[in-house]
C-alpha cells in the first residue's frame, strides 16, 4: 500500500496527485523535495515527511502547513517563491502534505558568488532586489527567521534573486512549534540581540524570544558581509566570526575590491544595536539603490579574482623580506643553485617519507578499542578518517539548483530546552582553565601515540612533511567512515543508533565543565569527551558519553566526536559536529589557546564531516 512508502524514496516517474517525478532535488529530516512536471511545466514539490496522525514527535507536518502559510500571504512579490499547489498524498485526510512551488533553476546565493564572479554593482543589485522582497514579507506580517547564503537561489539564465525555504519562517497568530527561548534558525545569522537574549534567559521556563524585523535585516547583512569578504563563501568557511569580536573588520578590509560606501552600508545592516541597524528592509533597500548610482571601476571589476594557482613552495614569494633580500627568482638563479636546491628539496621530501614510514602504526596492529575514525589532519591538509584512506572526492558540481539546496539541515531543532538534566559533578573544578582530556586510554589511538609524541617534538616544516596533525586551524571536510554511517542511520542495525541525518541535541562539550545552560567554558586543542546533555533521540540518551577532538586555532572553534559510549555500555562509532554548520563563534573573551564559548551547544548527526 503506498500510504507505508516513504516521501524520501519516490522514483522518476511516479505521479503524486497527477504530478510525475523528474528526479530528486534534496531530502532531509524534516522533508523531501522533488523535481516535477505537470502539463509540460516543471515546479518543485516539497512533502513531508510524516503524515499528521503518525505521532510525529517533530511535527514536519505541521511545520510544512506553516511554509506554506507564510508562502500564501506574501504571494505575489517577483523575488519569492509562489505557491501552485497543495495538498494531501495518496489519501486526501491521512495521506502527507505537499506543496508545489517555483522551481529556479540556478544557483544558492554562496554559489553563485564562487561561480559568476560577480561585481560590486551586481552584488548591490541583487541584494536591493532581496531587501525589497524581505520588506514584502514583514509588511503582511512574515518573518523568514532563517535567512542566509543557502536559502537564497540566483537564477541562472537572469540572476534574478529568490527568498526560499520558509519552514523556520513565522507570521502573526501562528501556532508555537517550538518550546525553546529563541527560534529556529542558523547560528551565524542569529542577531547580536537575540544571542544576549539566549545568554540571559536560557534557562528560564517560560523565557521567548521576540523576533523583530531588525533581526532579519540583521541576518541579510550577514549574508552582504559574507558575499564581499569571501570569495568562496559555499566552499569554504568564513573569513570572520561576526559576532566573535565587535566591530568585526570592515568588508574593505578584508577586501581591498569592496568600494568604501559598499563597505560603510554593510556594516550599517549588522550593527551590533539594533536602534543603530538599518530599522527596516524598507531603508535597507533604499540605501543599496542608492549606490547604484555610484560610479568608477571599482564597481564594475569581480569582487573576487578567479582564485590563482598556487605557487610551488620554491617559487613562492617572501613578502616579509626588506625588497633588497628577498631570494632571487628560480628562473634567475645560475644553474649550480637550482640543482643544488632541488636536490636538498628532495632530500627532505625522501628523508620525511622515511621518517613517516617508520613512525607510522604497523597494519598488523591490534586496533584499539575506538573505532580508529576520529579525523586525523594530513600533509595535505584533509581530514581523512583513517591512517591509510584516500582523500575524499571532491564534490561534484551541480549544474542547477532548486528548492531547497540538497541535504537540507534541519531547522526546527531546538537551540536550547528546557529543565536541564542534573550533571555529576565535576572530578575537578576546572571553570575558565580546563586541563586537556585524556578521557579514554584509546584517545588517540595508541598505534598513534608514539606519532604524535614525535610530531610535537620536530620542527613546523618537519611537522607538516610528515603529515602531522595540528598544523591547520580547521580539517577540511570528509566523508564520514563507511562503519560510523551504518551505525548510527541504518535503521536494520539492531545494535546501531537507528536515527537520521541532520538529528540534533544538546551536548556538554566537555564532561569536566558542566554548568548551567549559557554559562561559558574555556576550551584549547586536543582530546575531549562531551556529554549528552538534552536529548529526544531514542538510540543517544541523555547521558550518553561522546569521544571527540577539538580544534580551536582561528576565530571559531570546530568540534567533531567520532565515538559514542551509551549507557547500556555499548560503544559506536559515530559522526557529530558542533553546530549546524560544523564550528562555534568563539565569544569575545577568547584568547589564544583558550576559546570560549558555551558550555553546552546543539550537536547534529552528519554524513559528511562539513
Amino acid at each position: 500500500m503506498l500510504i507505508g512508502l516513504s516521501p524520501a524514496h519516490l522514483q522518476p516517474g511516479q505521479t503524486v496527485d497527477g504530478w510525475r517525478i523528474v528526479k530528486p532535488l534534496g531530502a532531509g529530516s524534516f522533508g523531501a523535495v522533488y523535481l516535477v512536471e505537470k502539463e509540460g511545466h516543471r515546479f518543485a514539490m516539497k512533502l513531508a515527511m510524516h503524515r499528521a496522525s503518525s505521532g510525529d514527535a517533530e511535527q514536519t507536518d505541521a511545520r510544512l502547513l506553516r511554509e506554506m502559510v507564510c508562502l500564501s500571504q506574501v504571494s505575489g512579490h517577483p523575488n519569492v517563491v509562489r505557491v501552485h499547489a497543495h495538498g494531501r498524498w495518496p489519501h486526501p485526510s491521512e495521506g502527507w502534505l505537499y506543496v508545489a512551488v517555483d522551481y529556479v533553476e540556478g544557483y544558492t546565493l554562496g554559489e553563485w558568488v564562487e561561480k559568476t564572479h560577480p561585481t560590486a554593482q551586481e552584488v548591490v543589485r541583487v541584494f536591493g532586489k532581496l531587501a525589497g522582497a524581505l520588506a514584502h514579507l514583514h509588511a503582511r506580517g512574515v518573518f523568514h527567521r532563517d535567512l542566509k547564503l543557502g536559502n537564497i537561489l540566483v537564477r541562472a539564465a537572469d540572476g534574478e534573486p529568490f527568498v526560499l525555504d520558509f519552514s523556520a519562517g513565522d507570521y502573526m497568530l501562528a501556532p508555537e512549534l517550538t518550546d525553546t527561548p529563541l527560534p529556529p534558525g542558523t547560528r551565524r545569522y542569529r542577531s547580536p540581540e537575540a544571542a544576549r537574549f539566549l545568554r540571559e534567559h536560557g534557562d528560564e521556563h517560560d523565557a521567548r524570544y521576540d523576533f523583530k524585523a531588525t533581526d532579519d535585516v540583521y541576518a541579510l547583512g550577514v549574508c552582504l558581509y559574507d558575499v564581499l569578504t569571501n570569495p568562496h563563501p559555499e566552499s569554504a568557511a568564513p573569513r570572520t566570526m561576526v559576532g566573535a569580536q565587535w566591530p568585526p573588520p570592515a568588508p574593505h578590509a578584508l577586501n581591498a575590491r569592496v568600494p568604501d560606501s559598499l563597505s560603510a552600508a554593510a556594516m550599517h545592516f549588522i550593527d551590533r544595536q539594533p536602534e543603530k541597524r538599518a530599522p527596516t528592509a524598507g531603508v535597507m533597500r533604499r540605501e543599496l539603490e542608492a549606490l547604484l548610482s555610484e560610479e568608477g571601476e571599482a564597481w564594475k571589476v569581480p569582487l573576487h579574482a578567479p582564485r590563482p594557482q598556487l605557487p610551488l613552495a620554491s617559487e613562492a614569494p617572501h613578502n616579509d623580506l626588506p625588497l633588497e633580500e628577498a631570494p632571487t627568482p628560480a628562473s634567475k638563479q645560475p644553474p649550480g643553485r637550482r640543482v643544488a636546491g632541488a636536490v636538498a628539496v628532495l632530500a627532505l621530501v625522501v628523508a620525511s617519507l622515511a621518517g613517516y614510514k617508520a613512525l607510522r602504526p604497523s597494519p598488523n596492529t591490534e586496533r584499539p578499542s575506538a573505532p580508529a575514525t576520529a579525523p586525523m589532519v594530513g600533509d595535505a591538509g584533509l581530514a581523512t578518517s583513517q591512517p591509510h584512506s584516500a582523500p575524499p572526492a571532491p564534490l561534484s558540481e551541480s549544474p542547477g539548483v532548486a528548492l531547497p539546496p540538497p541535504a537540507p539541515v534541519e531547522k526546527e531543532s531546538s537551540p536550547v530546552k528546557r529543565a536541564p538534566v542534573p550533571m555529576p559533578p565535576p572530578a575537578e573544578s576546572t571553570s575558565r582553565k580546563p586541563k586537556a582530556l585524556a578521557s579514554r586510554p584509546s584517545w588517540p589511538p595508541s598505534p598513534w601515540a608514539g606519532f604524535l609524541k614525535t610530531c610535537a617534538g620536530v620542527t613546523a616544516v618537519a611537522a607538516l612533511s610528515m603529515g602531522c596533525p595540528g598544523a591547520q586551524v580547521r580539517p577540511e571536510p570528509g566523508d564520514c567512515p563507511s562503519e560510523a554511517r551504518e551505525a548510527m542511520f541504518n535503521r536494520a542495525n539492531k545494535r546501531g543508533l537507528r536515527l537520521r541525518p541532520g538529528q540534533s541535541f544538546m551536548l556538554t562539550l566537555d564532561a569536566r565543565q558542566p554548568g548551567a545552560m549559557g554559562e561559558s567554558g574555556t576550551y584549547a586543542d586536543g582530546p575531549v569527551t562531551g556529554v549528552v546533555r538534552i536529548s529526544s533521540l531514542p538510540g543517544l540518551p541523555e547521558g550518553a558519553r561522546l569521544s571527540g577532538y577539538l580544534w580551536t586555532g582561528g576565530e571559531f572553534l570546530v568540534g567533531r566526536y567520532t565515538e559514542a559510549r551509551l549507557p547500556d555500555g555499548r560503544t559506536v562509532p559515530v559522526c557529530i559536529v558542533l553546530a549546524e554548520e560544523g564550528y562555534v563563534e568563539k565569544w569575545e573573551d577568547s584568547k589564544p589557546g583558550a576559546a570560549v564559548v558555551g558550555r553546552s551547544l546543539p550537536a547534529y548527526l552528519v554524513e559528511r564531516w562539513p
